[in-house]
């Protein structure tokens, strides 16, 4: 897919990768977009401001603030995945706000707001798998998001 001169098996794949994720009704529009991308964050990259944080470092604080306030019992450990659930319904609840699905209600939340919410899922979903795994969160969710990546490319490609 790739022409460019610098292309390497890496920028490829991240290209091949990320294309099919931006919203576009032409595939050649979106690789081009995809380009683009990779050759903003490699500029950004080159310049220094680049910095991913670990996400799991806070997450780990927060699992060891929980256990020293609750430990970790099964029944703690199923509240933590009730959390989630809570946590699920109140995206739920925001959307319908943003989208004023309800009559009387009319638009009560925005859309920064359901995001704000859908973070608090991502969070506590994290903090559930930290507290129920038995490995390295990081490599179950790498091993996860691999298998469902590679079921999107079997579906895409025409499999089922």
């Amino acid at each position: 897919m790739n022409q460019t001169p610098e292309a390497t098996p890496a920028r490829t794949a991240i290209s091949d990768r990320l294309w099919w994720a931006i919203p576009s009704g032409d595939d050649t529009e979106a690789k081009a977009t995809a380009e683009r991308m990779l050759d903003t964050y490699k500029a950004e990259v080159l310049q220094g401001r680049v910095h991913v944080p670990d996400p799991w470092q806070p997450v780990f604080r927060l699992v060891g603030w929980l256990d020293r306030q609750n430990g970790r019992s099964p029944q703690e450990i199923g509240l933590r995945l009730l959390k989630l659930v809570e946590e699920a319904g109140e995206v739920a609840q925001a959307f319908i706000g943003m989208v004023g699905q309800n009559p009387r209600k009319g638009v009560t939340h925005t859309r920064d707001e359901v995001c704000g919410e859908l973070c608090d899922v991502i969070i506590t979903a994290m903090v559930a798998l930290v507290s129920i795994a038995d490995g390295n969160p990081d490599d179950i969710l790498a091993a996860k998001l691999a298998k469902v990546e590679q079921r999107a490319a079997q579906t895409e490609g025409g499999a089922a």
